[in-house]
């Protein structure tokens, strides 16, 4: 285990939020979530060591490693279902703004675990495979995104993608908030990005209204595998910190529904309650008034960002953000 300082504002003042269950075991340890009292941020401290971090990602039940080969259940089929459904969104969102032909595009996927979303990529938007880099450090979502054709994947940090490479878009989905060098990472990413490329970046909120619904039941804590929990001013503090100018931010709804029904299940599991139809019935009543709170951006259960280089990233991509508010959630 180890403590860490800030990354936004360096410090080691801290305030402690909550104990918050792994949610793969949910009556095991409880992990500790403080709150940055120079930034804001939230994170998990102590947390698991880098080389720890990979015996609390089973793949039996991590649901980013079901992929066409491996489902087990009706379960997985039907994740697998939905996820290929959202495909189309994730990569309209992935796209926006580029002006390149597809075939002169180039995209990084930070953590691609099994590559779905960026063989999509080539199959419906026609961007080449030998355009399509790819970072996992799972062995086996690493090995299935090479048999399944993705030709560019690296298992180690940045520094394995060849001299000279540039993109276009550098994608972190639901990634960012799992790495432990996100100092070093986003430094790479500022080096190997176009002068008019984007970072694309998707991030559960935790100043969303189903977070404080559920509070330490909260799906989306994921700890100890999330090691920072971010609201849209946190995350334009960070990206700001490392050259980086917010250019969009926008509500992502679909992740509503996944937060709610699972943050449900978790709290009856927690409680040794069965799921029944009144916590289905409740998981829907919050996820739709979450998606209504969603709405409004810094309230949306998750959001997504695209930030470019300070210095290029002031052409909006659908309308110019306005500044990010915070507000801390309350203590559970």
């Amino acid at each position: 285990m180890e403590l860490v300082p800030c990354p936004i504002a360096g410090g080691r003042d801290f305030t402690s939020w909550i104990e918050a269950p792994d949610r793969l075991n949910p009556h095991g340890p409880l992990w500790s979530i403080v709150r940055s009292n120079s930034s804001g941020l939230f994170m998990l401290n102590p947390r698991p060591e880098e080389p720890e971090a990979a015996s609390h990602y089973p793949a039996e039940s991590y649901d980013p490693f079901i992929h066409e080969g491996n489902p087990r259940s009706a379960r997985d089929r039907a994740y697998l279902a939905t996820s290929s459904v959202l495909l189309r969104l994730k990569a309209a969102t992935i796209m926006e703004g580029l002006r390149k032909p597809a075939k002169a595009v180039r995209i990084l996927e930070v953590g691609c675990s099994s590559g779905r979303l960026l063989l999509h990529l080539h199959r419906h938007r026609e961007i080449p495979l030998e355009n399509l880099y790819g970072l996992e450090p799972d062995t086996g979502a690493h090995a299935a995104a090479q048999a399944a054709g993705l030709t560019h994947m690296y298992d180690a940090g940045t520094d394995a993608i060849p001299a000279g490479t540039r993109f276009d878009r550098i994608v972190f989905w639901h990634s960012l908030e799992h790495i432990h060098r996100i100092t070093e990472t986003l430094e790479a990413a500022r080096r190997l990005l176009e002068p008019d490329g984007m970072l694309v970046i998707a991030l559960p909120n935790i100043d969303s209204h189903d977070a404080a619904v559920y509070g330490p039941d909260w799906v989306a804590l994921d700890a100890p595998r999330h090691l920072y929990h971010f609201t849209p001013g946190t995350l334009r503090d960070l990206l700001a910190h490392h050259g980086f100018s917010v250019v969009q931010v926008k509500p992502y709804l679909p992740d509503t529904w996944y937060n709610a029904w699972y943050s449900e299940k978790l709290r009856c599991g927690r409680a040794g309650r069965r799921f029944g139809l009144g916590n289905a019935l409740r998981a829907a009543a919050t996820a739709g008034k979450s998606a209504l709170a969603g709405f409004n951006t810094d309230r949306s259960s998750g959001f997504v960002c695209h930030a470019g280089a300070a210095a290029v990233s002031c052409r909006p991509l659908a309308g110019e953000c306005g500044p990010a508010t915070f507000q801390a959630p309350p203590k559970p």
